[in-house]
């Protein structure tokens, strides 16, 4: 590994360090002490920023509603928070939406994070995708992702144009009970996914939309689980918020490839209003996310209510949202903490 590809972060209030590669998007977190860090105290190593709620297919499953009403952050806005996102030490962005490439400032978007020493990234629906935006994801961003659901056609060709253009491209799928086959089938087309660096899994968020549809642990699961495990031409990741599900893969995969929510943590979520929560799922609820036209990044980070009760969830299975008795005994609490402490969308849901 060439040291240029290679960004350091020495968070010593926090006890620990951040090895990023920016080329493959490895990170590793080095602690100071016998314990693994908990969290960063200062600030969020990853960001979500939500540049637009624009979006051309209004989907009846979006969690953020997004269609083609959806307005734009301002691109003024995007660059004074990207500024104390640098100064604090964020290494990643992730811009998403609604559609992010249809932000009429969309490349501007991406030199300018680039320019303040942090790598972006961005999922797409396909749609919008221009030889400018292809050209400036090449040259700025970390990775692309494409939304992987039917009709596929948009997202094949982000596919076909990213490996002709040599930029490396992600699928992000979104699971639940009505997709869980198709990705039993992804999983199974060795052809295409040799065509992309990894699958990303992302699991259901039922916030506009139906609990029905959240996942169980049932043969479909299990069969799902089986795939992930047997899959080899490309990477399989997922959100955190899937990590309940996956402590049935717990003796398979390597303990430090794995991590528990993230949310207020390491990463938090920042809506085209400007207004910061500890995760996306918490935007269009009932719960209070925190103006960043009134207060700072790091204020909030570091003393906003909402983002320290998210810290005394997952750090105690007693104080946990919603409260599941077995997790004070469970031997796979080190593993998931709870999993989600947002919705009752766990595998080992609460009654």
């Amino acid at each position: 590994m060439r040291m240029k590809e290679l960004m350091i972060r020495n968070f010593k209030e926090s006890q620990y360090s951040v090895l990023f590669d920016k080329n493959s998007g490895r990170l590793v977190r080095v602690g100071q002490t016998e314990h693994e860090p908990f969290c960063n105290i200062k600030t969020p190593e990853l960001l979500d920023i939500a540049i637009t709620n624009y979006c051309e297919r209004g989907c009846d499953f979006c969690y953020r509603l997004s269609n083609k009403n959806g307005r734009h952050m301002e691109l003024s806005e995007y660059t004074r928070l990207v500024k104390e996102a640098s100064q604090l030490g964020v290494m990643q962005i992730a811009l998403g939406g609604g559609n992010p490439n249809q932000h009429p400032d969309f490349v501007s978007i991406l030199e300018v994070t680039k320019k303040h020493l942090i790598i972006p990234s961005y999922t797409t629906n396909g749609q919008g995708m221009t030889d400018e935006i292809y050209s400036a994801t090449k040259e700025y961003c970390g990775a692309v992702a494409v939304s992987w659901y039917s009709p596929y056609k948009d997202a094949m060709s982000v596919i076909n144009e990213c490996n002709n253009r040599s930029i490396r491209v992600n699928i992000h799928f979104m699971i639940n009970k009505g997709t869980i086959n198709d990705a039993i089938a992804l999983l199974r087309d060795n052809a295409l996914l040799k065509k992309v660096n990894a699958v990303i899994f992302l699991a259901y968020k039922p916030i506009h939309s139906t609990f029905e549809l959240c996942l169980e642990d049932d043969v479909y699961l299990e069969e799902f689980l089986n795939e992930v495990k047997d899959s080899k031409p490309c990477k399989i990741g997922f959100d955190s918020c899937m990590i309940s599900y996956l402590t049935k893969l717990e003796e398979s995969v390597k303990s430090e490839t794995v991590d528990y929510c993230e949310a207020a943590r390491f990463s938090a979520f920042i809506s085209e209003e400007s207004v910061m929560y500890p995760c996306s799922f918490m935007c269009d609820t009932s719960i209070q996310g925190i103006d960043l036209k009134r207060t700072s990044i790091q204020e909030a980070w570091k003393n906003g209510e909402i983002f320290s009760r998210i810290r005394l969830f997952l750090s105690n299975p007693s104080m946990q949202l919603h409260p599941i008795i077995k997790c004070k005994r469970c031997n796979k609490y080190d593993f998931c903490h709870g999993g989600c402490q947002v919705f009752n969308i766990n595998m080992c849901r609460s009654t």
